[in-house]
């Protein structure tokens, strides 16, 4: 089970502003414009990932925005994850 924390509106900017720094874009109608769901599941290692939804496509098409430990931190994500206990 990974450990998952929720996210601000802030936190949720960030991240939409990283995906498009990687170039995150929808695989059924390319829009470079992902929007993060409400929370990031941790890596071992320090990493986590969210999900990201594309409003712009019908299909509502999903994509997962990977951090790095250092994104991680970055975006406020460190503690929250670590000390959050386990959700199923």
């Amino acid at each position: 089970m990974a450990s998952r924390a929720w996210l601000s509106d802030q936190q949720k900017r960030r991240a939409a502003q990283i995906a498009r720094e990687k170039g995150l874009t929808c695989p059924d109608c390319g829009s470079s414009e992902p929007v993060p769901e409400d929370e990031a599941r941790a890596h071992p290692g320090g990493g986590a990932d969210i999900a990201m939804r594309c409003v712009n496509c019908e299909r509502a098409s999903e994509v997962t925005l990977v951090l790095s430990p250092e994104e991680a931190k970055a975006l406020g994500l460190g503690h929250a994850l670590r000390d959050r206990p386990e959700v199923p």
